[in-house]
């Protein structure tokens, strides 16, 4: 596997992948622009995971807004490809490119797999809440918050 920094013409396969991501439960409502969604307001910068010249994971950092901590955000794996360190990969790569710097992410309570990475990756949890959005059913998940300082 190798991880490269996203470019345009990763987009469409990206696209793809996060729909079979979508339909195993993430994101949990298909956004409306799905190629715009992977470019949030305060785009720092995005990776993608390339695994026998396909496309097969993303992650991305924001900074919000002036003075904010760099989140990371967009993180996914197509389905097929989960649990063969995918995601640690990705997440290591948003991680170097903020040496000497935190960052922050949020992660649902009913996302054991993923909060778990976090934590043996080091992150700290600092804290849980509702989300600011709603699922299909209306219901409102509850968030973990975590956080780390990078080296």
């Amino acid at each position: 596997m190798r991880i490269h920094e996203r470019t345009d013409a990763d987009q469409d396969a990206l696209v793809e992948v996060l729909w079979r991501a979508h339909v195993f439960g993430w994101p949990t409502t298909w956004p409306a622009d799905p190629a715009g969604w992977l470019s949030p307001t305060g785009l720092r910068a995005a990776w993608v995971a390339i695994e026998d010249d396909r496309v097969v994971g993303h992650v991305a950092i924001t900074v919000p807004s002036p003075g904010r901590m760099p989140e990371v955000t967009r993180l996914f794996v197509d389905p097929d490809h989960r649990g063969r360190g995918v995601a640690d990969a990705l997440l290591g790569a948003a991680e170097q490119s903020l040496p000497g710097g935190h960052v922050r992410l949020d992660v649902t309570e009913d996302t054991p797999a993923a909060w778990r990475l976090y934590e043996r990756r080091g992150w700290c949890l600092t804290g849980r809440g509702p989300a600011g959005w709603c699922r299909p059913d209306g219901q409102v998940p509850t968030l973990r918050f975590y956080a780390k300082r990078v080296d």
